[in-house]
């Protein structure tokens, strides 16, 4: 079984490796949720995507202000091959595909980095729970960073530009009623309203799927993070 592997040839984390197993989509940005999360200011919070398929590694750029560099040159998407070096800010990526256990590396994953304690609360993801605590959604990353909505005292919560929602945001990649919160006995469930740019949990997009706390969700180009306050 072949495996891809991006490995940060230039930027502050040079030297670390990322394999590309077990997931189909793989969300990369400076964003904490993303699979292949990158520590670095000049990285958009959602800059690109790579999709894999039967041995192929698709690149798609996110609609990022300094797009992506594939070999020097900006793309929108493309099939990367072998020793391909792709760019995103100051960040230079290293492509390889090898066979599945010839090369080590961190696992792309939705989870912040475990050595990084502290990475959570420098996003302000980290929220003190109590045991009176309501679950709540919080504005992470993006122009509305630090809007927070607490789920209670009704059952469904909408979400989107509209001024009738209950979240409203002003991301214009977010549409008018972009997904729905909603109680289901002791937790909530997230439901995409068909918008026209998906709704991404842990990196996933996703139709409709139960939430549990730490759970990342992206709109458009803002992060949100379920938790308790």
């Amino acid at each position: 079984m072949k495996v891809g592997c991006l490995t940060i040839v230039e930027g502050a984390e040079a030297g670390k490796r990322i394999l590309l197993k077990n997931l189909s989509v793989f969300e990369a940005g400076k964003a904490q949720g993303n699979h292949i999360f990158l520590k670095d200011d000049s990285v958009a919070f959602n800059h690109f995507r790579i999709y894999s398929s039967d041995r192929e590694f698709i690149v798609y750029d996110l609609g990022s202000k300094r797009g992506t560099l594939v070999n020097g040159k900006p793309v929108e998407k493309v099939e990367l091959g072998s020793g391909d070096v792709l760019q995103v800010g100051d960040v230079k990526l290293l492509f390889e595909v090898a066979d599945d256990g010839a090369i080590t590396g961190r696992l792309a994953s939705s989870a912040p980095d475990s050595e990084e304690a502290d990475s959570q609360a420098r996003q302000g993801g980290i929220i003190t729970k109590t045991a009176c605590s309501s679950p709540a959604l919080i504005v992470i990353d993006g122009d509305d960073h630090g809007k927070r909505l607490t789920l209670s005292g009704k059952r469904e919560f909408h979400i989107g530009r509209s001024p009738k929602t209950d979240l409203r945001l002003t991301d214009n990649k977010v549409s008018r009623r972009h997904c729905q919160i909603a109680e289901d006995g002791s937790h909530h469930i997230i439901v995409d309203l068909e918008s026209a740019n998906g709704t991404i949990v842990n990196g996933d997009r996703i139709k409709k799927v139960s939430l549990k706390e730490g759970d990342f969700i992206r709109l458009g180009f803002t992060m949100l993070k379920y938790d308790r306050v």
